[in-house]
């Protein structure tokens, strides 16, 4: 006969995993290559601006410096990458995945008033900072004028 004792407190957990699931799958915003193609996950990053530069700071934990790939195109910034899933021994098997595997790529328009020839980038510890100087302001020249 089986039993009919509860779990109460696993069955919650598990109500509240599919939600998640649910959730994070309906409210997450699609990802698309320009070209039309899926992508696999988006990195989280800051963009913070300072007197002199712009910087931005992305999330790829797990990734080495060689995975990550920066460049700019008519004043378009792409940051793009690939994390590989690593692979389950024979005598593994995953009960659970929660960590972000894949093809990755985030653009971003950069305003006029900056100098996308100089941008900068390093990688430390897992996060990608870039940053890109402001161009520098030219003031307009005044030239005083006697009048006779």
């Amino acid at each position: 006969m089986r039993s009919l004792a509860t779990r109460p407190i696993q069955d919650l957990f598990s109500i509240h995993n599919e939600m998640s699931r649910l959730f994070d799958h309906w409210h997450r915003p699609a990802r698309y290559r320009a070209e039309g193609e899926n992508l696999d996950w988006m990195p989280v990053v800051d963009i913070l601006e300072a007197n002199d530069h712009v910087e931005i700071r992305a999330e790829i934990p797990g990734l080495a410096e060689k995975d990550v790939q920066v460049s700019v195109t008519d004043d378009i910034l792409t940051l793009k990458g690939e994390k590989k899933h690593e692979s389950e021994g024979k005598d593994q098997k995953y009960h659970r995945v929660e960590r972000s595997y894949g093809r990755f790529q985030r653009s971003f328009t950069l305003p006029a008033n900056l100098n996308s020839e100089d941008i900068k980038a390093k990688f430390t510890n897992g996060v990608l900072a870039v940053s890109i100087p402001k161009v520098k302001e030219v003031k307009p020249k005044e030239i005083q004028i006697s009048v006779e």
